[in-house]
Protein backbone atom coordinates (compact mmCIF):
# COMPACT_ATOMS: atom_id res chain seq x y z
CA UNK A 1 0.00 0.00 0.00
CA UNK A 2 1.41 3.55 -0.91
CA UNK A 3 2.43 5.70 1.99
CA UNK A 4 0.39 8.31 0.87
CA UNK A 5 -2.71 5.87 1.52
CA UNK A 6 -1.78 5.33 4.97
CA UNK A 7 -0.71 9.16 5.90
CA UNK A 8 -4.44 10.17 4.46
CA UNK A 9 -6.39 7.61 6.37
CA UNK A 10 -4.59 8.33 9.19
CA UNK A 11 -5.44 12.07 8.82
CA UNK A 12 -8.65 11.26 8.06
CA UNK A 13 -9.21 9.29 11.66
CA UNK A 14 -7.64 12.08 13.54
CA UNK A 15 -10.16 14.51 12.10
CA UNK A 16 -12.70 11.89 13.28
CA UNK A 17 -11.21 11.88 16.74
CA UNK A 18 -12.00 15.73 17.11
CA UNK A 19 -15.16 15.93 15.49
CA UNK A 20 -16.36 13.12 17.70
CA UNK A 21 -15.92 15.17 20.81
CA UNK A 22 -17.86 18.32 18.87
CA UNK A 23 -14.28 20.06 18.39
CA UNK A 24 -13.36 20.25 21.90
CA UNK A 25 -9.88 18.85 21.19
CA UNK A 26 -8.83 15.30 19.94
CA UNK A 27 -10.69 12.21 22.02
CA UNK A 28 -8.10 10.05 23.92
CA UNK A 29 -9.03 6.85 21.71
CA UNK A 30 -11.87 4.89 19.83
CA UNK A 31 -12.60 1.38 21.75
CA UNK A 32 -15.26 -1.21 19.72
CA UNK A 33 -16.70 -1.85 23.04
CA UNK A 34 -16.61 1.35 24.65
CA UNK A 35 -17.09 3.90 22.01
CA UNK A 36 -15.15 7.49 21.52
CA UNK A 37 -13.40 8.21 24.86
CA UNK A 38 -13.22 11.78 26.24
CA UNK A 39 -10.79 14.68 24.49
CA UNK A 40 -7.22 14.03 26.16
CA UNK A 41 -5.47 17.26 26.48
CA UNK A 42 -2.14 16.23 27.05
CA UNK A 43 -2.17 14.17 23.45
CA UNK A 44 -4.47 17.35 21.87
CA UNK A 45 -1.15 19.46 22.93
CA UNK A 46 1.16 17.96 20.80
CA UNK A 47 -1.09 16.80 17.80
CA UNK A 48 -0.91 20.37 16.91
CA UNK A 49 2.81 20.12 15.02
CA UNK A 50 1.54 17.20 13.29
CA UNK A 51 -1.52 18.82 11.91
CA UNK A 52 0.12 21.95 10.99
CA UNK A 53 3.13 19.87 9.13
CA UNK A 54 0.44 18.05 7.32
CA UNK A 55 -1.31 21.31 6.66
CA UNK A 56 1.60 22.48 4.75
CA UNK A 57 2.73 18.85 3.30
CA UNK A 58 -1.24 18.47 1.91
CA UNK A 59 -2.02 22.14 1.39
CA UNK A 60 -4.97 21.57 3.32
CA UNK A 61 -5.82 24.87 5.36
CA UNK A 62 -8.70 22.52 6.98
CA UNK A 63 -6.05 20.75 9.02
CA UNK A 64 -4.36 24.20 10.00
CA UNK A 65 -7.87 25.03 11.42
CA UNK A 66 -7.81 22.16 12.89
CA UNK A 67 -5.02 22.58 14.75
CA UNK A 68 -5.71 26.28 15.54
CA UNK A 69 -9.00 25.17 16.95
CA UNK A 70 -7.57 22.54 19.44
CA UNK A 71 -5.26 25.45 20.47
CA UNK A 72 -8.13 27.78 20.99
CA UNK A 73 -10.01 24.90 23.19
CA UNK A 74 -6.76 24.24 25.34
CA UNK A 75 -6.49 28.20 26.31
CA UNK A 76 -10.45 27.52 27.57
CA UNK A 77 -9.32 24.66 29.61
CA UNK A 78 -5.55 26.10 31.15
CA UNK A 79 -5.97 26.36 35.13
CA UNK A 80 -5.62 29.58 36.78
CA UNK A 81 -2.69 28.67 38.11
CA UNK A 82 -0.86 27.94 34.25
CA UNK A 83 -0.73 23.82 34.75
CA UNK A 84 -3.23 21.25 32.34
CA UNK A 85 -5.40 18.95 34.13
CA UNK A 86 -3.95 15.40 33.75
CA UNK A 87 -5.96 12.51 32.66
CA UNK A 88 -8.88 13.53 29.84
CA UNK A 89 -11.03 16.32 29.77
CA UNK A 90 -12.88 17.47 33.29
CA UNK A 91 -10.75 16.94 35.81
CA UNK A 92 -8.70 18.93 37.58
CA UNK A 93 -5.64 18.12 39.00
CA UNK A 94 -2.59 19.71 37.53
CA UNK A 95 -0.43 17.40 36.05
CA UNK A 96 3.27 18.07 35.50
CA UNK A 97 4.08 15.87 32.31
CA UNK A 98 0.09 17.15 30.48
CA UNK A 99 1.03 20.70 30.69
CA UNK A 100 4.71 20.14 29.56
CA UNK A 101 3.14 17.62 26.23
CA UNK A 102 1.33 20.88 25.42
CA UNK A 103 4.04 23.07 25.07
CA UNK A 104 5.17 21.43 21.96
CA UNK A 105 1.54 22.67 20.27
CA UNK A 106 1.93 26.22 21.60
CA UNK A 107 5.69 26.58 20.47
CA UNK A 108 5.29 25.26 16.85
CA UNK A 109 2.07 27.63 16.99
CA UNK A 110 4.04 30.33 17.83
CA UNK A 111 6.32 29.46 14.90
CA UNK A 112 3.18 30.22 12.84
CA UNK A 113 2.00 33.26 13.94
CA UNK A 114 5.66 34.28 13.08
CA UNK A 115 5.39 32.91 9.45
CA UNK A 116 2.15 33.79 8.60
CA UNK A 117 2.05 36.60 6.33
CA UNK A 118 -1.87 36.94 6.37
CA UNK A 119 -2.96 37.41 10.07
CA UNK A 120 -6.24 37.49 8.97
CA UNK A 121 -5.58 33.60 8.70
CA UNK A 122 -5.46 33.13 12.17
CA UNK A 123 -8.32 32.43 15.06
CA UNK A 124 -9.31 35.49 17.08
CA UNK A 125 -7.83 33.88 19.78
CA UNK A 126 -4.01 33.63 18.57
CA UNK A 127 -3.30 36.36 21.06
CA UNK A 128 -4.04 33.92 23.49
CA UNK A 129 -1.32 31.07 22.63
CA UNK A 130 1.57 32.82 23.52
CA UNK A 131 0.26 33.79 26.89
CA UNK A 132 -1.25 30.32 27.72
CA UNK A 133 2.35 29.12 26.67
CA UNK A 134 4.15 31.74 28.36
CA UNK A 135 1.33 30.61 31.98
CA UNK A 136 2.54 27.10 31.61
CA UNK A 137 6.11 27.28 31.63
CA UNK A 138 5.86 29.58 34.57
CA UNK A 139 3.89 27.17 36.38
CA UNK A 140 6.41 24.20 36.01
CA UNK A 141 9.11 26.23 36.78
CA UNK A 142 7.50 26.97 40.18
CA UNK A 143 6.81 23.48 40.60
CA UNK A 144 10.49 22.40 39.63
CA UNK A 145 12.49 21.10 42.93
CA UNK A 146 16.35 22.44 43.77
CA UNK A 147 17.64 19.22 42.68
CA UNK A 148 15.85 18.93 39.30
CA UNK A 149 13.06 16.82 40.23
CA UNK A 150 9.45 17.17 39.57
CA UNK A 151 7.92 15.68 42.32
CA UNK A 152 4.13 17.39 42.41
CA UNK A 153 1.36 16.83 40.22
CA UNK A 154 2.38 13.67 39.51
CA UNK A 155 0.97 10.92 37.22
CA UNK A 156 1.80 8.40 40.45
CA UNK A 157 1.93 10.52 43.53
CA UNK A 158 5.44 10.08 45.30
CA UNK A 159 6.85 8.63 41.84
CA UNK A 160 9.15 10.55 39.97
CA UNK A 161 9.84 8.53 36.35
CA UNK A 162 12.55 9.05 34.34
CA UNK A 163 10.09 9.92 31.05
CA UNK A 164 10.24 13.77 32.30
CA UNK A 165 12.92 14.03 29.68
CA UNK A 166 10.50 14.64 27.74
CA UNK A 167 9.35 17.21 30.30
CA UNK A 168 12.76 18.98 30.11
CA UNK A 169 12.38 18.96 26.12
CA UNK A 170 8.96 20.65 26.32
CA UNK A 171 9.79 23.57 28.35
CA UNK A 172 13.51 23.88 26.04
CA UNK A 173 11.12 23.84 22.96
CA UNK A 174 8.80 26.67 24.39
CA UNK A 175 12.35 28.68 25.71
CA UNK A 176 13.18 28.48 22.06
CA UNK A 177 10.95 31.27 21.41
CA UNK A 178 10.42 32.51 24.80
CA UNK A 179 14.16 33.26 25.57
CA UNK A 180 14.41 33.21 29.32
CA UNK A 181 17.34 33.39 30.34
CA UNK A 182 17.08 31.22 33.39
CA UNK A 183 15.60 27.92 31.76
CA UNK A 184 18.78 26.32 30.28
CA UNK A 185 20.40 25.79 33.48
CA UNK A 186 17.26 25.01 35.24
CA UNK A 187 16.51 22.21 32.24
CA UNK A 188 20.15 21.05 32.92
CA UNK A 189 19.83 20.33 36.05
CA UNK A 190 16.84 18.50 35.65
CA UNK A 191 18.47 16.64 32.62
CA UNK A 192 21.33 15.50 34.52
CA UNK A 193 18.87 14.61 37.77
CA UNK A 194 17.60 11.77 35.56
CA UNK A 195 20.52 11.20 33.94
CA UNK A 196 21.77 9.38 37.16
CA UNK A 197 19.66 6.74 36.33
CA UNK A 198 21.61 5.08 33.52
CA UNK A 199 22.48 1.69 33.91
CA UNK A 200 25.60 0.10 32.45
CA UNK A 201 23.47 -1.70 29.81
CA UNK A 202 22.06 1.21 28.49
CA UNK A 203 18.96 0.76 30.66
CA UNK A 204 17.16 3.38 32.96
CA UNK A 205 16.01 3.02 36.11
CA UNK A 206 11.67 4.31 36.55
CA UNK A 207 11.37 4.79 32.93
CA UNK A 208 8.30 3.00 33.66
CA UNK A 209 4.95 4.32 34.28
CA UNK A 210 5.36 2.61 37.96
CA UNK A 211 8.24 1.98 40.09
CA UNK A 212 10.00 -1.47 39.88
CA UNK A 213 7.91 -2.89 36.58
CA UNK A 214 9.13 -3.18 33.00
CA UNK A 215 8.08 0.01 30.78
CA UNK A 216 6.59 -0.12 27.79
CA UNK A 217 8.25 0.97 24.44
CA UNK A 218 5.99 3.89 24.73
CA UNK A 219 8.00 5.36 27.69
CA UNK A 220 11.49 4.16 26.35
CA UNK A 221 11.39 6.14 23.41
CA UNK A 222 9.32 8.78 25.32
CA UNK A 223 12.43 8.63 27.72
CA UNK A 224 15.39 8.56 25.31
CA UNK A 225 14.02 11.32 22.92
CA UNK A 226 13.90 13.62 25.87
CA UNK A 227 17.41 13.05 27.19
CA UNK A 228 18.42 13.09 23.06
CA UNK A 229 16.70 16.51 21.87
CA UNK A 230 17.59 18.13 25.73
CA UNK A 231 20.68 17.28 25.34
CA UNK A 232 21.19 18.64 21.84
CA UNK A 233 19.79 21.66 22.91
CA UNK A 234 22.02 22.60 25.99
CA UNK A 235 25.04 21.11 24.36
CA UNK A 236 25.41 17.90 27.18
CA UNK A 237 27.62 15.68 24.68
CA UNK A 238 28.11 12.87 27.53
CA UNK A 239 24.77 12.41 27.54
CA UNK A 240 24.01 12.13 23.76
CA UNK A 241 26.41 9.60 23.84
CA UNK A 242 24.47 7.66 26.28
CA UNK A 243 21.37 7.79 24.48
CA UNK A 244 23.51 6.40 21.52
CA UNK A 245 24.87 3.43 23.50
CA UNK A 246 21.21 2.50 25.24
CA UNK A 247 20.30 2.49 21.28
CA UNK A 248 22.91 0.22 20.05
CA UNK A 249 21.78 -1.81 22.89
CA UNK A 250 18.70 -1.87 21.80
CA UNK A 251 19.33 -3.09 18.49
CA UNK A 252 20.70 -5.82 19.60
CA UNK A 253 18.44 -7.07 21.73
CA UNK A 254 15.76 -6.55 18.64
CA UNK A 255 18.40 -8.28 16.42
CA UNK A 256 18.72 -11.44 18.71
CA UNK A 257 14.95 -11.92 19.30
CA UNK A 258 13.87 -11.16 15.40
CA UNK A 259 11.69 -7.98 16.27
CA UNK A 260 10.45 -6.09 19.35
CA UNK A 261 9.22 -6.66 22.42
CA UNK A 262 6.29 -4.62 23.77
CA UNK A 263 7.77 -3.86 27.03
CA UNK A 264 11.40 -3.98 28.53
CA UNK A 265 12.53 -4.86 32.32
CA UNK A 266 15.88 -4.77 33.77
CA UNK A 267 18.54 -5.94 31.63
CA UNK A 268 16.77 -5.58 28.75
CA UNK A 269 14.29 -8.66 29.41
CA UNK A 270 11.42 -8.52 26.88
CA UNK A 271 7.64 -9.25 26.57
CA UNK A 272 7.64 -10.23 23.66
CA UNK A 273 3.80 -11.76 23.94
CA UNK A 274 2.75 -8.21 22.11
CA UNK A 275 3.40 -5.27 20.38
CA UNK A 276 3.06 -1.94 21.76
CA UNK A 277 2.69 -0.19 18.41
CA UNK A 278 2.81 3.32 19.31
CA UNK A 279 5.97 2.57 20.65
CA UNK A 280 7.37 1.28 17.33
CA UNK A 281 6.73 4.34 16.24
CA UNK A 282 8.09 6.42 18.52
CA UNK A 283 11.40 4.66 18.62
CA UNK A 284 11.55 4.84 14.44
CA UNK A 285 11.47 8.42 14.59
CA UNK A 286 14.21 8.08 17.66
CA UNK A 287 16.39 6.22 15.43
CA UNK A 288 15.81 8.25 12.05
CA UNK A 289 17.27 11.24 14.89
CA UNK A 290 20.30 9.09 15.69
CA UNK A 291 20.61 8.37 12.04
CA UNK A 292 20.39 12.37 11.33
CA UNK A 293 22.95 12.72 14.33
CA UNK A 294 25.57 10.41 13.72
CA UNK A 295 25.17 9.51 10.40
CA UNK A 296 25.24 6.01 10.94
CA UNK A 297 23.40 4.03 8.30
CA UNK A 298 22.67 1.04 10.89
CA UNK A 299 21.00 3.40 13.02
CA UNK A 300 18.19 4.41 9.60
CA UNK A 301 17.92 0.93 8.66
CA UNK A 302 16.93 0.46 12.68
CA UNK A 303 14.23 2.90 12.09
CA UNK A 304 12.46 1.53 8.96
CA UNK A 305 12.48 -1.92 11.04
CA UNK A 306 10.47 -0.16 13.94
CA UNK A 307 8.20 0.92 11.21
CA UNK A 308 8.47 -1.99 8.96
CA UNK A 309 6.74 -4.21 12.43
CA UNK A 310 3.56 -2.17 12.83
CA UNK A 311 2.38 -0.72 9.27
CA UNK A 312 0.13 -3.42 8.73
CA UNK A 313 -1.56 -3.29 11.95
CA UNK A 314 -3.16 -0.07 11.02
CA UNK A 315 -6.89 0.01 10.36
CA UNK A 316 -7.96 -0.04 6.61
CA UNK A 317 -11.67 -1.65 7.71
CA UNK A 318 -15.24 -0.72 6.81
CA UNK A 319 -15.77 1.23 10.57
CA UNK A 320 -15.03 5.08 9.71
CA UNK A 321 -14.66 4.88 13.72
CA UNK A 322 -11.43 2.71 12.93
CA UNK A 323 -10.42 2.87 9.64
CA UNK A 324 -6.70 4.40 9.43
CA UNK A 325 -6.33 3.98 13.59
CA UNK A 326 -3.71 2.22 15.19
CA UNK A 327 -4.39 -0.07 17.92
CA UNK A 328 -2.45 0.10 21.29
CA UNK A 329 -1.62 -3.28 21.15
CA UNK A 330 -1.18 -6.29 18.64
CA UNK A 331 -2.44 -8.78 19.70
CA UNK A 332 -5.52 -6.01 20.21
CA UNK A 333 -6.00 -7.48 23.94
CA UNK A 334 -2.24 -6.76 24.71
CA UNK A 335 -1.51 -4.65 27.81
CA UNK A 336 -1.12 -1.67 26.41
CA UNK A 337 -4.03 0.39 25.44
CA UNK A 338 -6.22 -2.83 25.42
CA UNK A 339 -8.86 -2.52 23.15
CA UNK A 340 -8.60 0.32 22.24
CA UNK A 341 -6.81 2.79 19.17
CA UNK A 342 -5.16 6.04 21.12
CA UNK A 343 -4.85 9.18 19.14
CA UNK A 344 -1.28 9.47 20.27
CA UNK A 345 -0.60 6.09 18.22
CA UNK A 346 -1.44 7.76 15.11
CA UNK A 347 0.32 11.15 15.93
CA UNK A 348 3.19 9.24 16.49
CA UNK A 349 2.66 6.90 13.57
CA UNK A 350 2.09 10.06 10.97
CA UNK A 351 5.62 11.05 12.65
CA UNK A 352 7.50 8.54 11.65
CA UNK A 353 6.50 7.73 8.09
CA UNK A 354 7.21 11.74 7.43
CA UNK A 355 10.90 11.41 8.04
CA UNK A 356 10.88 8.10 6.91
CA UNK A 357 9.08 8.61 3.95
CA UNK A 358 10.12 10.77 0.77
CA UNK A 359 6.43 10.98 -0.56
CA UNK A 360 3.89 11.48 2.58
Amino acid sequence: MEWTQRTDAALSWLRRSITATKNQGSAHSYSPLWGWAKAYPETTGYLIPTLLRFADIKQEDSLRQLAYGCADWLCRIQLPNGAFAGGMVGRTNPSVFNTSQILFGFAKLDEEILAEENKSQLTQNADHWRPAMERAVRWLLTVLESDGAWRQAAYMPGFVPTYYTRAVWGVLEANRHLQWPDVPEKMRGALRYYAERFQADGTLLHWGFRPGKSAFTHTIAYTLQGFLESALLLGEAAIVDRVVYAAEKLMVERKKAGRTAGRYGAGWRGDYSFRCLTGNAQLSILFQRLWHITGEAKFRRAAEDFLSEIVDFQNFGKNPNIRGALPGSAPFWGPYLRFRYPNWGVKFFLDAHLICSPNP
